[in-house]
Protein backbone atom coordinates (compact mmCIF):
# COMPACT_ATOMS: atom_id res chain seq x y z
CA UNK A 1 0.00 0.00 0.00
CA UNK A 2 1.49 3.67 -0.47
CA UNK A 3 3.10 4.83 2.33
CA UNK A 4 0.89 8.13 1.71
CA UNK A 5 -2.94 6.87 1.48
CA UNK A 6 -1.99 4.52 4.95
CA UNK A 7 -0.91 7.77 6.69
CA UNK A 8 -3.76 10.01 5.65
CA UNK A 9 -5.76 6.61 6.94
CA UNK A 10 -4.81 7.81 10.26
CA UNK A 11 -4.31 11.93 9.23
CA UNK A 12 -7.95 12.53 7.75
CA UNK A 13 -9.18 11.78 11.19
CA UNK A 14 -7.04 14.40 13.57
CA UNK A 15 -9.12 16.23 16.01
CA UNK A 16 -7.80 18.98 13.53
CA UNK A 17 -8.79 19.73 10.35
CA UNK A 18 -6.39 19.14 8.19
CA UNK A 19 -5.89 19.92 4.18
CA UNK A 20 -4.33 17.60 1.85
CA UNK A 21 -4.13 18.32 -2.28
CA UNK A 22 -6.01 15.92 -4.68
CA UNK A 23 -5.02 16.45 -8.41
CA UNK A 24 -3.93 20.28 -7.71
CA UNK A 25 -6.81 21.40 -5.64
CA UNK A 26 -6.79 21.54 -2.02
CA UNK A 27 -9.49 19.82 0.26
CA UNK A 28 -10.20 19.88 3.55
CA UNK A 29 -10.97 16.86 5.97
CA UNK A 30 -13.05 17.42 9.14
CA UNK A 31 -14.21 13.95 11.18
CA UNK A 32 -17.51 13.48 12.37
CA UNK A 33 -18.85 10.54 14.27
CA UNK A 34 -22.02 8.39 13.08
CA UNK A 35 -22.49 6.31 16.23
CA UNK A 36 -21.23 3.32 18.11
CA UNK A 37 -21.11 -0.05 16.35
CA UNK A 38 -21.65 -3.25 19.03
CA UNK A 39 -20.14 -6.24 18.26
CA UNK A 40 -21.21 -9.50 19.75
CA UNK A 41 -20.25 -12.42 17.27
CA UNK A 42 -16.60 -11.72 16.22
CA UNK A 43 -17.83 -10.87 12.45
CA UNK A 44 -19.10 -7.89 10.34
CA UNK A 45 -20.81 -7.40 7.69
CA UNK A 46 -19.41 -4.23 5.53
CA UNK A 47 -21.32 -3.36 2.31
CA UNK A 48 -24.78 -2.36 0.74
CA UNK A 49 -27.68 -2.96 3.06
CA UNK A 50 -29.95 -3.35 0.06
CA UNK A 51 -27.97 -6.18 -1.19
CA UNK A 52 -27.38 -7.72 2.01
CA UNK A 53 -26.16 -11.37 1.73
CA UNK A 54 -23.43 -13.83 3.26
CA UNK A 55 -20.76 -12.56 0.38
CA UNK A 56 -20.92 -9.30 2.32
CA UNK A 57 -19.18 -11.23 5.42
CA UNK A 58 -16.04 -10.01 6.05
CA UNK A 59 -13.16 -12.78 6.81
CA UNK A 60 -11.14 -11.13 10.16
CA UNK A 61 -12.34 -12.04 13.35
CA UNK A 62 -12.79 -8.77 15.42
CA UNK A 63 -13.23 -7.75 19.14
CA UNK A 64 -16.82 -7.64 20.44
CA UNK A 65 -17.49 -5.00 22.42
CA UNK A 66 -19.22 -1.96 21.13
CA UNK A 67 -16.92 0.48 19.08
CA UNK A 68 -17.23 4.36 17.77
CA UNK A 69 -17.88 4.66 14.08
CA UNK A 70 -16.83 7.76 12.38
CA UNK A 71 -16.70 9.63 8.89
CA UNK A 72 -13.88 11.73 7.86
CA UNK A 73 -15.70 14.24 5.30
CA UNK A 74 -13.78 16.39 2.51
CA UNK A 75 -14.59 19.89 1.57
CA UNK A 76 -13.74 20.97 -2.00
CA UNK A 77 -12.62 24.75 -2.17
CA UNK A 78 -16.04 25.08 -3.85
CA UNK A 79 -18.33 23.86 -0.97
CA UNK A 80 -18.65 20.66 -2.15
CA UNK A 81 -18.61 17.49 0.47
CA UNK A 82 -17.90 14.25 0.33
CA UNK A 83 -17.41 11.44 2.45
CA UNK A 84 -13.97 9.75 2.13
CA UNK A 85 -13.50 7.10 4.27
CA UNK A 86 -16.09 5.56 7.62
CA UNK A 87 -13.92 3.82 10.19
CA UNK A 88 -14.41 2.27 13.44
CA UNK A 89 -11.66 2.54 16.27
CA UNK A 90 -10.99 -1.03 18.66
CA UNK A 91 -8.47 0.91 20.35
CA UNK A 92 -6.63 4.10 20.67
CA UNK A 93 -3.27 2.30 19.66
CA UNK A 94 -1.87 3.76 16.39
CA UNK A 95 -1.89 1.38 13.26
CA UNK A 96 1.45 0.04 12.30
CA UNK A 97 0.58 -1.74 9.28
CA UNK A 98 -2.87 -1.51 6.90
CA UNK A 99 -3.92 -5.15 5.37
CA UNK A 100 -7.09 -5.40 2.62
CA UNK A 101 -9.97 -6.26 4.91
CA UNK A 102 -11.29 -9.63 2.21
CA UNK A 103 -14.87 -11.16 2.23
CA UNK A 104 -15.53 -14.65 3.04
CA UNK A 105 -15.89 -15.30 -0.38
CA UNK A 106 -11.78 -13.84 -1.16
CA UNK A 107 -12.81 -10.41 -2.38
CA UNK A 108 -11.14 -7.62 -1.79
CA UNK A 109 -14.08 -5.14 -2.55
CA UNK A 110 -18.13 -4.77 -2.76
CA UNK A 111 -20.29 -3.20 -5.18
CA UNK A 112 -22.52 -0.99 -3.83
CA UNK A 113 -25.29 -0.02 -6.03
CA UNK A 114 -27.96 1.74 -3.51
CA UNK A 115 -25.43 4.22 -2.74
CA UNK A 116 -25.20 3.31 0.92
CA UNK A 117 -22.80 1.38 2.89
CA UNK A 118 -23.27 -0.12 6.15
CA UNK A 119 -21.49 -1.87 8.71
CA UNK A 120 -23.19 -4.23 11.35
CA UNK A 121 -22.56 -7.15 13.02
CA UNK A 122 -22.71 -10.25 10.86
CA UNK A 123 -25.10 -12.22 13.11
CA UNK A 124 -27.62 -9.67 11.13
CA UNK A 125 -27.06 -11.95 7.72
CA UNK A 126 -28.98 -14.24 9.18
CA UNK A 127 -31.99 -11.69 9.59
CA UNK A 128 -31.78 -9.27 6.71
CA UNK A 129 -32.10 -11.28 3.34
CA UNK A 130 -35.22 -12.80 4.85
CA UNK A 131 -36.38 -10.19 5.69
CA UNK A 132 -39.06 -9.12 1.94
CA UNK A 133 -41.84 -7.46 0.70
CA UNK A 134 -43.84 -4.62 3.05
CA UNK A 135 -42.01 -5.12 5.98
CA UNK A 136 -38.52 -4.84 3.84
CA UNK A 137 -39.87 -1.85 1.86
CA UNK A 138 -40.89 -0.44 5.60
CA UNK A 139 -37.37 -0.96 7.07
CA UNK A 140 -35.25 0.37 4.22
CA UNK A 141 -37.79 3.91 4.37
CA UNK A 142 -37.06 4.19 7.57
CA UNK A 143 -32.90 3.73 6.94
CA UNK A 144 -33.15 6.95 4.18
CA UNK A 145 -35.42 8.69 6.82
CA UNK A 146 -32.69 8.69 9.38
CA UNK A 147 -30.04 9.43 6.92
CA UNK A 148 -32.35 12.51 5.81
CA UNK A 149 -32.04 14.02 9.14
CA UNK A 150 -27.79 14.58 8.15
CA UNK A 151 -28.54 14.93 4.63
CA UNK A 152 -26.64 17.76 2.79
CA UNK A 153 -25.89 17.16 -1.07
CA UNK A 154 -23.96 14.48 -1.44
CA UNK A 155 -23.30 13.09 1.92
CA UNK A 156 -25.39 11.98 5.19
CA UNK A 157 -24.26 9.35 7.87
CA UNK A 158 -27.28 7.38 10.04
CA UNK A 159 -26.82 4.93 13.22
CA UNK A 160 -29.92 2.62 12.66
CA UNK A 161 -31.68 -0.07 14.63
CA UNK A 162 -33.17 -3.10 12.74
CA UNK A 163 -34.33 -6.48 14.55
CA UNK A 164 -31.81 -5.90 17.35
CA UNK A 165 -29.19 -4.90 15.51
CA UNK A 166 -27.08 -1.42 14.93
CA UNK A 167 -26.18 -0.69 11.75
CA UNK A 168 -23.65 2.67 11.39
CA UNK A 169 -24.41 3.92 7.44
CA UNK A 170 -23.15 6.45 5.52
CA UNK A 171 -23.98 7.93 1.75
CA UNK A 172 -21.41 6.65 -0.99
CA UNK A 173 -21.10 7.16 -5.17
CA UNK A 174 -24.90 7.27 -6.47
CA UNK A 175 -23.94 5.49 -9.12
CA UNK A 176 -22.93 2.14 -8.76
CA UNK A 177 -19.20 1.40 -7.53
CA UNK A 178 -16.91 -0.97 -5.47
CA UNK A 179 -15.24 -0.13 -1.75
CA UNK A 180 -12.01 -1.62 -0.37
CA UNK A 181 -11.95 -2.06 3.24
CA UNK A 182 -8.94 -2.13 5.68
CA UNK A 183 -7.69 -3.25 8.28
CA UNK A 184 -5.40 -1.58 10.77
CA UNK A 185 -2.90 -3.47 13.14
CA UNK A 186 -0.76 -2.41 16.13
CA UNK A 187 2.25 -3.43 17.09
CA UNK A 188 1.51 -6.56 18.96
CA UNK A 189 -0.64 -7.42 15.85
CA UNK A 190 -4.02 -6.82 17.16
CA UNK A 191 -6.45 -5.08 15.31
CA UNK A 192 -7.01 -1.43 15.76
CA UNK A 193 -9.03 0.12 12.75
CA UNK A 194 -11.45 -0.83 10.24
CA UNK A 195 -11.54 2.21 7.77
CA UNK A 196 -13.70 2.01 4.40
CA UNK A 197 -12.30 3.98 1.69
CA UNK A 198 -14.65 5.68 -0.50
CA UNK A 199 -12.41 5.73 -3.62
CA UNK A 200 -11.95 9.75 -3.19
CA UNK A 201 -8.30 9.85 -4.19
CA UNK A 202 -8.43 7.53 -7.34
CA UNK A 203 -8.84 7.95 -11.02
CA UNK A 204 -12.06 7.08 -13.02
Amino acid sequence: MDQAIAELFEIAFSDENIVVELADEELLFYNQSVGNLPIRSGQLMAGDPMRASDSLQLAANFPNGEYPAEIAIAEFADGEEMIGYLRVTFSDKIPQQWEVARYINSSDSTLVESGIFALTDADALAVLPRIDGEERETIMNGLHDTLDQTYEPDRAWAEFSVDNFTLVACTASDEPEAYSSYIGRDASGNICRLLVDFALFEEG
